[in-house]
């Protein structure tokens, strides 16, 4: 688990956090970066990627400059970040994670894929373009404060059914426990 990290604000509307590159390679700017751990009292960040929870949930924002292995280096978690290639996109595209680490693309990720809106193209160029970024993490079922399929876990073909009482949750319920209420 993650304790805190230090968030320096370098001008106005922008934040940044100092970190430690824990990858095996080097962070290049603009790659996508996500809270691996931490180090003393800096976090440590590896290339995010959207193919597993652990790589996209904790995403923390696009490096700021190129960060090598083991180095420390300025993350950008909002705000926007300039000179990066933003050629084969068009101003105003959404830009989500990728499913390869440290990549963003434009296309919306459908499931298995995890969804994380990295942010906005604000000018498409090859090597003058801008990126607005504002971290936005979808959410898995499990994550939602009215669904409860923790406590009793769904299995193969449960349906989530809505269950009044206390909580009033979303909880799964097999077929055959429904078919037998309908008959």
């Amino acid at each position: 688990t993650l304790n805190g990290f230090q968030c320096i604000g370098t001008s106005p509307n922008s934040l940044f956090a100092y970190v430690t590159n824990d990858d095996s390679v080097t962070i290049t700017k603009g790659q996508p970066v996500y809270a691996f751990s931490g180090t003393g009292d800096r976090m440590t960040v590896k290339r995010a990627y959207n193919t597993s929870e652990t790589t996209s949930a904790r995403t923390l924002g696009l490096a700021a400059e190129n960060i090598a292995v083991n180095q420390k280096g300025f993350v950008i978690c909002q705000g926007v970040i300039e000179n990066v290639n933003t050629g084969s996109y068009s101003d105003g595209n959404p830009l989500y994670l990728g499913s390869t680490p440290g990549s963003w693309t434009n296309v919306f990720p459908t499931a298995p894929n995890h969804y994380v809106q990295l942010g906005v193209v604000e000018q498409a160029s090859v090597g003058n373009g801008k990126i607005y970024v504002k971290i936005q993490n979808g959410f898995q079922l499990d994550e939602l404060s009215d669904v409860d399929i923790t406590t009793v876990a769904p299995v193969n073909n449960d349906v989530l059914t809505y269950v009044t009482g206390t909580n009033n949750l979303w909880k799964p319920k097999s077929i055959i426990q429904l078919q037998v209420l309908f008959q």
